[in-house]
């Protein structure tokens, strides 16, 4: 027995761990003919009452990161995959991911990495890929650190990394 998806989605963003995420959710786009793959990245919320709340600073921000997943949308579109979208959203990422999207877009998988926050705020507010996979109405594939190889060298943030460099 064969999973068959027809919705993807895929949580980016920008780290070593998500691109390799990102290039297993390609391949199971491709291998599930006609599905269409969302890409997302979500601006956390809380931001919004840091130094981040600045009209101009956020604005910055949120067109760096539709640089990233525009670059993402070009790497599957280069691949073969037809059917892809790039979302940027903003929110608390569990919950935008989990059941906002999921419900919106009627998606029935998502693929994340496992990486996500660390010490005093993940105990605050829980890992992202944690809640994806308790709150989401679908199946989610996690993505492990040890799953990714050695020699792996994400390409498609150090591109990105390097435009902004530029800037």
């Amino acid at each position: 027995m064969e999973n068959r998806y027809s919705k993807i989605l895929i949580a980016v963003d920008g780290s070593r761990q998500a691109e390799w995420a990102f290039l297993n959710a390609v391949s199971i786009a491709k291998r599930n003919e006609d599905a269409k793959l969302y890409i997302a990245s979500v601006i956390d919320a809380t931001i919004a009452t840091s130094g981040l709340s600045d009209p101009y600073i956020f604005n910055s921000f949120y067109k760096k990161t539709k640089r990233l997943v525009d670059s993402y949308v070009e790497v599957a579109k280069k691949q073969g995959l037809h059917n892809v979208v790039g979302l940027v959203e903003q929110g608390v990422p569990k919950i935008v991911l989990s059941e906002d999207i999921v419900d919106s877009k009627d998606i029935d998988l998502v693929v994340c990495g496992s990486s996500g926050l660390t010490g005093f705020k993940r105990m605050l507010m829980g890992s992202v890929s944690e809640g994806i996979v308790r709150y989401a109405k679908c199946n989610v594939i996690i993505i492990k650190e040890k799953s990714i190889p050695k020699d792996f060298e994400p390409k498609i943030a150090m591109q990105f990394q390097e435009a902004d460099d530029e800037e």
